[in-house]
């Protein structure tokens, strides 16, 4: 029972900071769920229910952002979840969770920067992004971090409407894409998670209203800096408790 309350809560925050910075559910729900349950499990747990709250969000943002400009970025992203969903079939649990972290980490550490970058050929700079998204959205979940840092880098975030509407948009196919790659690949296995699924329905509602009272008059920048620092934690988390079991099957 406790790993329920555990799971419900996290999902009300991570659905709270989708819905206020239009990112991060991924990126806040991967490893806090990865801390209770397999590295299989916790990614096949936050596309089910990263597809709900994104359902939610394009309801909202139906007046905010085009599907018209993400459309590049969908292409490329779906051509490189194909490998990553081989990927799934042959990693072991305990590679992916440090691999998770690794991704965690060194996304938290860019978008804290804010890295820029003049970017000449944008249609090759958005193959690339969208390939590196897809691969990371059916290996690890977390595909969120190149996209956003593609457009910051771009500016496109001045627009804090436009931008969340976009990036709803963009996650909202990439999940279904990555969903119905999993499915044929035969590594998403509803049966083994439907009890966490159902109880998730109640609490992404709870953080999409919560987020959405308060978009706009909330610091999107203050939610961002915790979620990141979330992040930090998290990574070196699951990263030290993977290095710890090592260690301890040394000696």
């Amino acid at each position: 029972m406790i790993t329920e309350v555990y799971i419900f809560i996290v999902l009300i925050i991570s659905s709270f900071l989708q819905t206020v910075t239009g990112f991060g559910y991924a990126i806040v729900t991967a490893p806090l769920l990865a801390l209770v349950l397999g590295a299989k499990e916790t990614v096949m747990l936050v596309m089910l229910t990263g597809l709900l709250i994104r359902f939610l969000l394009i309801g909202a943002t139906r007046n905010e952002g085009s599907f018209k400009a993400i459309f590049p970025l969908i292409s490329a992203s779906i051509i490189g979840a194909i490998p990553g969903a081989y990927i799934m079939t042959i990693i072991s649990g305990e590679m992916l969770k440090v691999f998770i972290g690794i991704v965690l980490l060194a996304a938290a550490i860019a978008l804290w920067k804010k890295h820029t970058v003049v970017v000449k050929h944008h249609k090759a700079t958005e193959a690339a992004v969208g390939a590196i998204s897809g691969f990371l959205a059916t290996t690890t979940s977390i595909n969120g971090p190149p996209v956003v840092l593609y457009y910051m880098n771009s500016g496109a975030d001045e627009n804090k409407a436009e931008f969340r509407g976009n990036l709803t948009r963009y996650f909202f196919l990439i999940n279904i894409a990555s969903i119905l790659m999993s499915i044929v690949a035969g590594t998403l296995k509803f049966q083994e998670i439907w009890f966490y699924t159902l109880i998730s329905v109640p609490a992404a509602y709870i953080g999409f209203f919560m987020g959405q009272k308060l978009f706009y008059r909330i610091n999107a920048e203050t939610f961002r800096k915790a979620s990141l620092i979330m992040i930090f934690a998290s990574s070196i988390i699951i990263m030290g408790a993977e290095l710890l079991k090592f260690l301890s099957q040394l000696c």
